[in-house]
């Protein structure tokens, strides 16, 4: 099992997964995503395109000396994972994604709905933001990285979700050289590249998806932030197997952390279910 974190995090999201599943009889394997943490950081800003996202994946599938494997997501990781399920189909078991839309689901739900198109643009402001040079990472470091624990704290459903400890690992993983504009270059290579035009020209009916031919569970915050639950609504459109969802009204965009009890057994019965 692939664990693939989001932003602004890094493998220590997944910890209490790992021990879950590696306690059940899974090899898991956690990565710092390319630029986060202790990974490499390419100071291109084109490096952190989602296709060599995708391919730093597949090169880690390859060196653990599997043909597949089940992958599961969130945020940026979740896009990867769709992206992977798409195009690469041989190389996952079941793909599992934790609060990030699939991009025609997004491009088909904001067509339909002029006025969820205007509010989840008005949500996404950060992303604009983030595409200005060095503001964003001034602004995010700035008085001890306190935006970084604001979102976390904020955001979160459940308030003691995240202990001081938690805060101060994830400040640690992008006070390193180069972290934090490297996790910004995730917005800069992708919002105005292919992967964001592409929902762009789907949302004008000018790009069609392929459908996803792998089973596939999406784990979805109702409160998250950023992102509108209308985003995954009639979702099942761009899967040709099985799809199922899983919406927790009181989790947030940290789903994660607030039900792990719950989420850690719903991922377990689907993989029973669908493993092959």
């Amino acid at each position: 099992m692939f664990f693939l974190h989001g932003f602004p995090q890094f493998w220590y999201v997944w910890k209490p997964y790992l021990d879950y599943f590696s306690t059940i009889g899974f090899h898991v394997l956690a990565p710092d995503l390319r630029g986060f943490n202790d990974s490499d950081k390419p100071k291109e800003r084109s490096s952190y395109d989602i296709k060599y996202l995708m391919n730093d994946v597949l090169a880690i599938i390859k060196h653990s000396g599997y043909k597949k494997a089940i992958i599961i997501g969130h945020d940026w990781g979740g896009s990867i994972v769709w992206e992977l399920a798409e195009h690469h189909p041989e190389k996952i078991e079941i793909a599992i994604v934790v609060n990030s839309p699939h991009r025609g689901a997004f491009a088909a739900n904001i067509r339909k709905n002029s006025f969820l198109n205007l509010r989840q643009t008005l949500r996404s402001w950060y992303i604009y933001f983030f595409q200005l040079p060095l503001l964003p990472e001034l602004a995010i470091s700035c008085c001890n990285f306190a935006w970084l624990e604001h979102n976390f704290r904020s955001w979160a459903t459940k308030k003691d979700v995240f202990s001081d400890e938690d805060i101060e690992q994830y400040k640690d993983a992008l006070r390193k050289p180069g972290a934090l504009t490297a996790a910004i270059n995730y917005y800069r290579a992708n919002t105005f590249g292919e992967f964001g035009m592409g929902v762009v020209q789907a949302s004008m009916g000018k790009k069609r998806f392929g459908k996803i031919s792998v089973p596939s569970l999406l784990v979805w915050g109702d409160q998250d932030p950023p992102l509108d639950r209308r985003l995954t609504d009639n979702m099942e459109e761009f899967f040709s197997d099985t799809f199922r969802s899983l919406h927790i009204a009181n989790g947030s965009h940290w789903v994660l952390h607030e039900h792990f009890d719950r989420i850690s057994k719903e991922i377990t019965r689907f993989i029973d279910k669908y493993k092959k």
